[in-house]
C-alpha cells in the first residue's frame, strides 16, 4: 500500500488514516475514498461518473452525493470558499487535485512517528450482563477530566465519546472518526469483593495496540479504582508531569462515593440533550449535592444544564437563569481554578443577566486554566459574534472543531456564524456538509432553514423546516415551520402554525422572540415589537442574537429597534447586503 503527501499533509491508504503535521484529519469513509482516488491520478481529470463509481462502487447515487464530499473535502483541506489550493472544480466534468504529490514508501524518515497528542478515552465497558451508565461513562469522563490540560495533551471531551458506549466498536476506527492520534478503552470485571480492571492504549496511525495492563482493586472503593486507572493512563502515555500536574492526575472533587456515581449519571443524561434527559440530569446533579454541599463540579455543571435548559425553551429563563447563576458563583466560591465553572458563568451571563462583558471575563479565564477548553472556545465563539467580531469569532470555533473536530454543534455553529455573517452560500454548504455526516441531526436541519429561507429557497426551507420539527420532537420548531411559511408568502398556511404556537402558549412556554421572528417574516411590525418587548422583559432566549440575526433585518431602521438595543445592552451590527457569498 502506499502512502502519499502533499504541503504538510500525509495519508496512509493502508492505514485509511490522513494526518497534517502529524496531527491526524477526521474524516468519513467516503471523503477518505474520494480524497485517495484523486491522489492516484493526481494531476489528471477525473469526471464525475468515474469518482462515483470509485467511492461508491456497488450504489447507485446522486451527484449531489459526490458534490457533498467534495465539498467535506475542501473543509478537511482547510480550503476556504472559492480557494483551489489542492481540488479543481472542471465545470460539467469532474475534478483535478493540483497540488503536487509525492509517492513516499513507509521508510520514509518523513514519516517517523511523532508523540502522542490528542487522545480519545472510550466509556469503559462491563463484562457483565447488568448496564451500570454511571460506571461506564463516569470512569471515562474521570480520566477525560483529570488528563485534559496536561501539557500538550488534547484530551476530547465526553460529548465526542459517549455515543461510542454501550455496545462494542473497533477502537482504532473509532480513533480515526474521532481524528486522534491514540484510544484508551477499558473493560470492568466484579467478582464478589474484587473489580478486575483491563486497559489498552491503541496507536491509531499505527494501528497496534502500544500498551495494556490488568490490575485489581477492591470492589466497594472507587476512588482507589479511578486513582489506579489514572496512574496507568498517565504512564502509557509516557506523560512527564509536574508536581502540579501529578496532583491535577490524583485529585478527587469529591469524597463521597454515591455523589459521585449520581453526578456520573448526571452526565451521562447530559450527553443525551433531550428535554426529560436534562431535568434528570438536574435531578442527579441536585442529588449528588445533598450528599456532597462541597462537590464543586456538580455545582459547575448544574449551573450549565440550567442555562442549556432555557436556551432549548424546556424551561422559562426567569426560572432557571437565576439558578444557573447561583450554582456557578457557588462553584467558583469552593475552586475558582475549575474550568467548567467559569464557562458556566459565561454562559449564564449571556444568557439570562445580558452581561456581555462579564461572559467575555468568565470565557478568557476558562481558556487560561485550560486553553484546550472546548466548551470555552465554542461559547465564547457566539459572543464574539453578536458582538461584531467575526474574525476573533471564526478563530474561536474553529480551534473548537480542532479540539473536537467530530461535534456536530460545533459544526453546525461554524454554520450559522457564517449566517449571522450573511455569508449564506458558505453556510449552506457547511450545514450541507453537517447532514452528509449526520442527517438527522435535527440542528442542522433547523439552522439550514433559515439560512435557505433568508436566501429566498423557500422549497428546500420548508422541508428542512419540517425535518427539524420531527427530529427535535414535541413541536420544539413549530415557529420555524410558521416563519418558513411566512417568507415564502404563503400568508394563510403561517398564521395556521401562528394559532397552534399561541394555543401552545396557554400551557407551556414559548419563547417570545421565536413569536417575533414569525411575525418578522409575515412584515408585522407592530407585532415584532410587542413580542420583543415581552422577550426583553421575560429575558427570552436568542436575545443576545438580535443585532446579528438576518430575520429582523427590516426592521433595523425602525426607532424602537434601537430602543430595544439599548435596553438588551447590545450594538448595532453593521451588515452589507446579503449578496449570497
Amino acid at each position: 500500500m502506499t502512502r502519499y503527501a502533499f504541503d504538510d499533509f500525509c495519508l496512509d491508504s493502508a492505514a485509511r488514516a490522513l494526518s497534517r503535521s502529524g496531527t491526524p484529519v477526521a474524516l468519513t469513509p467516503r471523503v477518505f475514498d474520494t480524497l485517495l482516488h484523486l491522489l492516484e491520478r493526481s494531476g489528471e481529470l477525473v469526471d464525475k461518473d468515474e469518482l462515483m463509481q470509485a467511492v461508491w462502487p456497488s450504489r447507485v447515487v446522486e451527484e449531489n452525493n459526490l458534490n457533498q464530499a467534495i465539498s467535506a473535502l475542501r473543509r478537511a483541506l482547510g480550503e476556504t470558499h472559492g480557494e483551489h489550493r489542492y481540488i479543481l472544480t472542471v465545470p460539467g466534468r469532474g475534478y483535478r487535485f493540483v497540488a503536487e504529490v509525492r509517492s513516499m514508501s513507509s521508510a520514509d524518515p518523513a514519516l517517523s512517528m511523532k508523540p502522542l497528542r490528542t487522545l480519545a478515552v472510550l466509556p469503559f465497558r462491563l463484562l457483565q450482563p447488568e448496564r451500570d451508565e454511571a460506571l461506564q461513562t463516569g470512569m471515562a469522563d474521570i480520566l477525560i477530566t483529570r488528563l485534559s490540560g496536561i501539557g500538550e495533551l488534547v484530551v476530547r471531551p465526553l460529548s465526542s465519546v459517549c455515543r461510542f458506549g454501550g455496545q462494542q466498536h473497533d477502537p482504532l476506527e473509532v480513533g480515526r472518526r474521532l481524528g486522534v492520534d491514540a484510544v484508551l478503552e477499558g473493560t470492568i470485571q466484579r467478582a464478589a469483593a474484587r473489580v478486575r480492571v483491563s486497559m489498552r492504549l491503541l496507536n491509531v496511525a499505527e494501528g497496534r495496540q502500544q500498551w495494556a495492563d490488568i490490575f485489581d482493586t477492591q470492589a466497594d472503593d472507587l476512588f482507589a479504582l479511578q486513582d489506579a486507572v489514572a496512574e496507568k493512563a498517565s504512564v502509557a502515555l509516557a506523560l512527564r508531569l509536574t508536581y502540579d500536574q501529578r496532583i491535577r492526575l490524583t485529585r478527587r472533587y469529591t469524597d463521597n462515593s454515591e455523589a459521585w456515581r449520581c453526578y456520573a449519571l448526571a452526565r451521562f443524561f447530559v450527553e443525551q440533550r433531550s428535554p426529560p434527559a436534562l431535568k434528570r440530569a438536574v435531578d442527579c446533579f441536585r442529588q449528588a449535592l445533598s450528599l456532597d454541599p462541597g462537590y464543586v463540579l456538580a455545582h459547575a455543571e448544574l449551573s450549565d444544564v440550567y442555562t442549556i435548559q432555557g436556551v432549548m425553551g424546556a424551561r422559562p429563563p426567569h426560572e432557571v437563569g437565576p439558578l444557573a447563576r447561583e450554582a456557578a458563583l457557588r462553584a467558583l466560591a469552593i475552586d475558582d481554578r475549575v474550568p467548567v465553572a467559569h464557562y458556566a458563568l459565561g454562559h449564564a451571563l449571556v444568557q439570562y443577566d445580558r452581561d456581555w462583558a462579564g461572559a467575555e471575563l468568565a470565557y478568557r479565564r476558562a481558556l487560561e486554566l485550560d486553553p484546550n477548553c472546548t466548551n470555552a472556545h465554542h461559547r465564547y465563539a457566539i459572543l464574539l459574534m453578536t458582538s461584531g467580531r467575526p474574525d476573533e469569532a471564526f478563530a474561536q470555533i474553529r480551534r473548537a472543531r480542532e479540539l473536537d473536530p467530530t461535534s456536530l454543534p460545533i459544526d453546525v455553529t461554524e454554520g450559522f456564524l457564517y449566517y449571522w455573517n450573511r455569508q449564506y452560500a458558505g453556510a449552506i454548504e457547511h450545514l450541507q456538509g453537517t447532514l452528509e455526516r449526520e442527517p438527522h441531526f435535527w440542528m442542522a436541519h433547523y439552522w439550514l432553514a433559515q439560512v435557505l429561507g433568508s436566501h429566498g429557497e423557500h422549497a428546500a426551507a420548508a422541508a428542512s423546516a419540517q425535518r427539524a420539527n420531527e427530529l427535535v420532537g414535541d413541536n420544539g420548531a413549530l415557529w420555524l415551520i410558521a416563519w418558513t411559511h411566512a417568507v415564502a408568502g404563503r400568508r394563510d398556511e403561517a398564521l395556521v402554525q401562528l394559532d397552534a404556537l399561541l394555543e401552545r402558549s396557554s400551557d407551556r412556554y414559548v419563547p417570545p422572540y421565536d413569536m417575533a421572528q414569525v411575525y418578522a417574516g409575515l412584515g408585522d411590525a407592530g407585532q415584532v415589537f410587542a413580542w420583543l418587548e415581552r422577550a426583553e422583559q421575560g429575558r427570552s432566549r436568542h436575545l443576545d442574537t438580535l443585532g446579528v440575526n438576518p430575520i429582523m433585518d427590516p426592521y433595523r431602521a425602525d426607532p424602537r429597534m434601537a430602543d430595544m438595543y439599548a435596553r438588551i445592552g447590545i450594538t448595532a451590527v453593521a451588515r452589507s447586503p446579503a449578496t449570497g457569498g
